[in-house]
Formats: structure tokens, C-alpha cells, sequence
């Protein structure tokens, strides 16, 4: 059964991959829209790009109201919580600055970025953005660390639809997906802690 949902998973990450290269070179539309798509700098459609600061050690709490959220992959990102404050208002799309850089997410509620975690806020949709970010390679400062910094961020040039209704359908589409994606990941976790459970009790 977890052979089965991870055989699954694969499957639907692969065709995710593939309907984001063929949407993002037009290959493929939805019906109804036409038109071409237009390349723009990040920076002259964003309202903001900004990088996160330091952690407030003090106010971090193991629970609360509002992430605090930094670079790393695991636990989305979450390092924490502060209970009464935060810098951004969501939704917004965040990009990994260190690590493993240039990998956007969006983030629906107010939440403060920390360790030069990049936020973008646009009046674009933001899971269509998402995507779009993501289908560039990051620009790198030479450095010896990997780090995607603001200026680069603001470069990242992006093809964007004629129509904010196209953009939408896209987002909604990938958002979609990405919501199975975390349900089938969520239930492999779940049947793998079965099994432990399962061989701790007949084993002991």
C-alpha cells in the first residue's frame, strides 16, 4: 500500500512538471484565452520585494497566531511563532534565499519572514506567481554560500499572461494539485506510522 501511494505520488508530480512546461511555453492554454504572454522583470510588477531579518528569540514561541517563517524546506518552513506581531500581510509568495534557493511558496496569512528569507508581494495571483518563479533558474550571487538575494529576485524576468482571469485558472489549477500532492504525502505518513506501530507491538 505505501509502494502503491508513493508509485501515486510520483505520478502526479511528474505530470505536474510536465503541465507547467507546456503552459509556461503556451503550448497548451485553457479554453477561452488567447493572446500573447508578455516577459516582465519581477521588479516592475511586484509592489515589494524583501528579505527577511533576524529572530526574535525572546518573543519565539513553539505555538501562536502568527509564523515565523525562515528558508529551511521541512515543517513549511516554519521555525516558530510570535504571538502579537507580524512584518507581512498575507498573501504573498515567499522565496528561499539560502539552502536550497530560488523555491517559492505562497503564504495566505500574516506571517514575519526571518534569516533573509525573499517575500514578494504583487497584485498578481500569487499561486500563479508561484509557479511562474519557480520555473526560473535562481541568479545566484558568486559567493561561497548559495544566495538568492533581492536584486537578483527583482531581475527574475517572467512570462505573464494578457489577463489577470488566466492567470487565476492557472494558479487555481496548480494549487490544486499541490493540495493532492500534500494529501497523498500526509496519508503515506500516516500508513508508515501505522506500520511502525504495528511491528513495535508484535515484535515486543
Amino acid at each position: 500500500l505505501i509502494a502503491a501511494e508513493k508509485r501515486t505520488l510520483n505520478l502526479l508530480k511528474d505530470k505536474k512538471t510536465a503541465l507547467l512546461q507546456q503552459i509556461f511555453t503556451q503550448k497548451i492554454r485553457f479554453k477561452g484565452f488567447s493572446g500573447f504572454w508578455k516577459c516582465r522583470r519581477l521588479k516592475d510588477e511586484a509592489i515589494s520585494v524583501i528579505a527577511g531579518g533576524d529572530i526574535d528569540r525572546d518573543m519565539l514561541l513553539s505555538s501562536g497566531r502568527y509564523p515565523v517563517i525562515g528558508n529551511a524546506l521541512t515543517n513549511n518552513g516554519v521555525i516558530g511563532y510570535y504571538e502579537k506581531t507580524y512584518e507581512v500581510i498575507g498573501p504573498a509568495v515567499t522565496v528561499t534565499g539560502r539552502g536550497e534557493v530560488g523555491i517559492a511558496k505562497v503564504r495566505e496569512g500574516n506571517f514575519t519572514p526571518v534569516v533573509r528569507l525573499l517575500v514578494v508581494k504583487s497584485v498578481h495571483n500569487p499561486y500563479f506567481l508561484e509557479c511562474a518563479i519557480n520555473q526560473c533558474r535562481p541568479l545566484l550571487e558568486s559567493t561561497g554560500v548559495p544566495q538568492l538575494t533581492v536584486p537578483k529576485l527583482s531581475n527574475y524576468e517572467l512570462s505573464f499572461p494578457p489577463t489577470v482571469s488566466e492567470e487565476m485558472s492557472i494558479g487555481s489549477l496548480f494549487n490544486n494539485i499541490n493540495s493532492l500532492i500534500a494529501a497523498i504525502n500526509h496519508k503515506i505518513e500516516l500508513i508508515e506510522l501505522k506500520k511502525k506501530s504495528l511491528l513495535e507491538k508484535m515484535f515486543i
